[in-house]
């Protein structure tokens, strides 16, 4: 038992340490540390009783709010470091053994740390799974593995940052914030990243971003206890290597996490599929819309009106009806012609299948995210595979195309529910108006002339390759998809399979 407990005391020793360190030996806490100082001297400095009471004031309240984030980090050590024996229930002498341990593990940690800390070369690689260090890749794994940190961080940053931006909404007279949600959603490598990156540019939506990482959970916490601390790193290409340049602030599909910590999943691990989420649930989930879309951490728009919620999440399709049933929530949900979609998904399955054999991490790292779309942890959605032929396998460029035929065809059973359809080709073939009809649905005003600028040009399609009868059974379903009252743009330009 107690080489047990020596086990678990040194990942324990290396988050605490990492943890520390990230927090109090980065510039935010020495910054808070001079500012502090700065406000005394200036106390001093004032003149009058009117000037020395607004000083006061001022460093009060600094004092104060500093105060405050520091007993935050120092509770969410204590909880990391005393969970463990309680859930345990180890005796008292197993727990002294462990507390001793955890320490002595912490501190040898926070020396390595420094010994290494002029040794590494500053990264200059955009926020990719190869990219992260070995403490990075501690402090991902503490964030994003244990379901209890996930639960946990959520809990603390309802009670943070939760009632004072519902406060201050109500004083406001506003509406709820987390009304107006955009989802925008579809197979993947079907344009949806392309979307979220036009509508992340309007200033009335905020995504999740790769800042948000790993923390994900608690958005406000992790900005006010990193935002000191972290770099600005240069745009590089993303691992899928398609042209898409990323960097911290980029959005991304990282909202899975929320549903894998709270939302049920089927009991079949070769597929992906997720219970009707309950009530209690979504309303949770309205929760982190509204902690993400206006974050403590960030002043509001300068209009006074609160962003809107923006998703992309290809998982989505598997909780439609739940999402459209919000009536002020719209669900863009993306579809491009079935050729390229399975050409580009056969090339991803084929491309991190090798990287995420030479990288555990990478492999995780998708599987926390809950991208399984491609890979060596692809799991299809349950609902398609009645719909599919089971003597394709994702290694088979066949396979990707029935996938995407399968995806559609229950998309097209759901068509009474309220979303919209955004053809991916016809988007690019004709962005302007495309994305005026877009905008116009979404009731905000764009430039779609500068922001159709960042779109290229529509695909050429090459049927090679393809089982005949599977390429005619996936133009039908295209062509129901391009002939649907759901489209919000059928440019002229398109041409039909």
């Amino acid at each position: 038992m107690m080489l047990l407990v020596l086990l678990v005391s040194l990942p324990v020793g290396i988050v605490l340490a990492e943890i520390s360190w990230l927090v109090f030996a980065g510039t935010w806490f020495h910054a808070g540390i001079h500012q502090i100082g700065a406000n005394l001297h200036e106390f001093k400095r004032a003149v009058g009783d009117d000037a020395r009471q607004a000083a006061l004031l001022h460093s009060g309240r600094m004092t104060l709010q500093f105060s405050l984030s520091v007993l935050i980090v120092l509770v969410l050590l204590a909880v990391i470091a005393f969970i463990v024996p309680w859930m345990l229930a180890w005796s008292p002498a197993q727990q002294t053994v462990y507390l001793v341990s955890v320490s002595v593990a912490a501190t040898a940690w926070w020396l390595l740390r420094r010994w290494h800390r002029n040794s590494v070369s500053t990264r200059t690689a955009a926020p990719q799974a190869h990219a992260y260090y070995f403490w990075d890749r501690c402090l991902h794994w503490l964030a994003l593995e244990p379901a209890i940190v996930r639960h946990l961080a959520f809990d603390l940053e309802r009670q943070y940052a939760l009632p004072e931006r519902i406060a201050s909404t109500n004083a406001k007279g506003s509406a709820d914030p987390a009304d107006g949600a955009v989802y925008v959603c579809g197979l993947a490598r079907s344009g949806t990243t392309m979307l979220l990156r036009i509508l992340n540019q309007i200033d009335d939506f905020r995504s999740l971003t790769y800042r948000d990482m790993p923390f994900v959970m608690a958005p406000n916490l992790w900005k006010r206890i990193s935002r000191h601390g972290r770099k600005e790193l240069l745009a590089t290409e993303r691992a899928h290597g398609d042209g898409i340049f990323v960097d911290v602030d980029s959005p991304e599909g990282l909202e899975d996490i929320f549903w894998n910590t709270f939302g049920t999943q089927t009991p079949d691990r070769n597929c992906l599929g997720f219970d009707e989420p309950s009530s209690e649930l979504l309303n949770g989930f309205a929760d982190y819309r509204a902690l993400v879309a206006n974050p403590r951490t960030e002043p509001a728009p300068a209009n006074g009106v609160l962003r809107r919620y923006l998703s992309k999440n290809n998982n989505n399709l598997l909780r439609l009806p739940s999402l459209c049933a919000d009536p002020t929530a719209t669900v863009l949900l993306v579809y491009r012609n079935p050729v390229a979609t399975a050409r580009s998904l056969h090339r991803q399955h084929l491309r991190f299948g090798i990287s995420q054999n030479a990288d555990r991490f990478t492999r995780n790292y998708m599987g926390w995210l809950a991208h399984h779309e491609f890979g060596l942890d692809h799991r299809p959605f349950c609902f398609a595979i009645p719909e599919m032929d089971k003597s394709y396998t994702p290694d088979d460029l066949n396979y990707w195309l029935d996938y995407w035929n399968a995806v559609y065809r229950q998309v097209l059973v759901q068509s009474k529910l309220r979303f919209y359809l955004v053809n991916h080709d016809g988007l690019r073939a004709e962005p302007v108006g495309t994305l005026d009809a877009i905008f116009a649905v979404l009731g905000v005003q764009a430039d779609s002339t500068v922001l159709g600028q960042q779109i290229a040009g529509p695909d050429s399609n090459n049927n090679d390759g393809f089982c005949p009868d599977l390429l005619r059974r996936a133009e039908i379903t295209h062509r129901v998809l391009l002939g649907s009252p759901k489209n919000l743009y059928s440019p002229t330009g398109i041409v039909r399979p």
